[in-house]
């Protein structure tokens, strides 16, 4: 074992996958507009996969091709008796006050932003209209309750992201190692092993020394989840561990772990396809993935990865 590798370990009883998805167009349509058509994952294949790395708690992302109607979620939700928490899409000029207590009461928790549809991804004015206006909405429910769920690409933005973050009255999540690519995924080539931020130019340096800033005051929470979107070197993604312990020393406490089941494809595969046609799933190794993550993390902070964090995030679901 590597001097500066922590013991390899299970995931713990009681841990949480707080990103996944489920699709099944047979029986809820997918939306006219949606930026890409996954294929078929269905909610037993959800519930074999979590049984399989030894999850209990489940938070369903809606998934974004079905758009703002959130029947599908709904649905999903009250398969598990009150036990799963759900990630919603909203349209902010429609929705009521009655429909939002309705999910409340389903397990709903947190709201993801469409950034594609409203051409947001490289627009960070764009971005920090959305969660203002979205925090706004939804402050009614205050803290814990309810989060605002972001993906974009831009480390440049975090400055004027952290205003907005921090001004809000609700927490705010970003997705999957706020996609910074490892050494290996921007330099294309799995040879490029660096384990700090030397490889990024000197904006994006800056940019990441924010978004940590912005872990540490609190009102910020990252997802350790889909490696394979940030890294080449699969399963143990060795490129993105410097960035894992980065997270982790900002914040221990806001951290959380999500599959990102079943793993559909890359933004950077999808230029150039049609929208409508049917994209299979990326083969990803979860449990090399898990096993190695393991050693990068001490036990106190791969229960709070994996438990205690989402417990708080999630209002404590049963």
């Amino acid at each position: 074992m590597a001097q500066d590798e922590h013991p390899t370990k299970p995931v713990p009883s009681g841990a949480w996958d707080t990103h996944h998805h489920i699709f099944e167009p047979d029986r809820f349509p997918f939306a006219e507009g949606r930026h890409f058509t996954p294929s078929r994952a269905s909610l037993e294949q959800l519930k074999e996969f979590e049984k399989s790395i030894g999850v209990d708690h489940v938070c369903i992302a809606h998934g974004l091709s079905y758009g703002p109607n959130c029947t599908s979620l709904l649905h999903y939700l009250g398969s598990f008796n009150g036990a799963a928490r759900g990630i919603c899409v909203l349209d902010l000029e429609t929705v009521t006050d009655e429909l939002l207590d309705e999910y409340h009461a389903a397990g709903v928790r947190s709201v993801r932003l469409d950034f594609f549809r409203f051409k947001a991804m490289n627009d960070v004015e764009i971005q920090t209209e959305l969660i203002t206006k979205t925090a706004g909405r939804l402050a009614r429910w205050g803290k814990p309750n309810w989060s605002i769920q972001i993906q974009q690409p831009n480390l440049k933005y975090w400055p004027r992201l952290r205003q907005a973050i921090n001004a809000s009255p609700i927490p705010v999540v970003v997705d999957h190692f706020a996609l910074i690519g490892g050494s290996s995924f921007l330099a294309n080539d799995k040879s490029s092993i660096v384990q700090n931020d030397s490889y990024l130019p000197e904006e994006d340096r800056a940019g990441l020394k924010t978004l940590c800033q912005t872990l540490q005051e609190g009102n910020l929470w990252i997802k350790l989840s889909a490696p394979y979107r940030c890294s080449d070197l699969d399963p143990g993604f060795v490129d993105l561990k410097w960035l894992v312990r980065l997270f982790v020393d900002a914040n221990p406490k806001r951290v959380v772990w999500g599959s990102d089941w079943p793993h559909t494809q890359r933004h950077k595969d999808r230029v150039g396809k049609s929208s409508t046609s049917e994209e299979p799933f990326l083969k990803v190794d979860d449990k090399g993935w898990i096993e190695a993550m393991s050693r990068m993390m001490s036990a106190e902070e791969w229960q709070l990865m994996w438990v205690e964090n989402p417990n708080t995030l999630y209002d404590n679901a049963p």
